[in-house]
């Protein structure tokens, strides 16, 4: 019996996972920091209105806008470093819209976010890849990135398969 992750077989999961880093457009190869199947709510920041549905990823119920915090992750110091995160989400009955977040808090510099606002759900959807990049510059200490999802409504989301990778520009 072969190993399937929300109704994609494994291999297809690695395969896309491996045009997503290729797809980057850095000098740099891409190292993946952080990659989460959402298959378990070990590590999770956040845990309010978040269940686990078998075959379909992190299942989030809210109640109005929130941000549900999924990790928190190191970078590794470099010169202009981009980062990249990826992820799956759906949405049932959302009032608002709902989008991948990725803040990062550099000392005397201030934060930098960046959303995937382009491709949110909202209302009812199928599954939608986001992605949403970040360049930190010269900033060759290491950060740490906050890997969020934001809703700004009610209703129902589904997240799964979120990765955050690194790459020289």
């Amino acid at each position: 019996m072969s190993e399937e992750h929300c109704g994609r077989p494994r291999w297809l999961a690695r395969l896309a996972l491996a045009f997503s880093l290729s797809a980057l457009n850095c000098s740099g190869a891409p190292q993946v920091l952080y990659y989460n199947k959402l298959d378990s709510l070990d590590g999770l920041l956040t845990r309010d209105g978040v269940t686990l549905e078998r075959r379909a990823g992190m299942r989030i119920e809210a109640h109005g806008p929130t941000s549900v915090r999924l990790a928190e992750v190191q970078t590794k110091g470099g010169e202009v470093v981009v980062l990249t995160y990826r992820g799956h989400l759906r949405a049932a009955n959302l009032t608002g819209r709902a989008y991948l977040e990725m803040r990062c808090s550099i000392p005397g510099k201030g934060e930098l976010v960046s959303r995937a606002l382009d491709a949110a759900v909202a209302g009812t959807s199928e599954w939608v890849t986001q992605v949403t990049r970040l360049s930190l510059g010269n900033e060759p200490r290491a950060q740490t990135v906050r890997l969020n999802v934001q809703i700004e409504g009610s209703g129902v989301v589904w997240v799964h398969s979120v990765l955050l990778a690194q790459a020289a520009r």
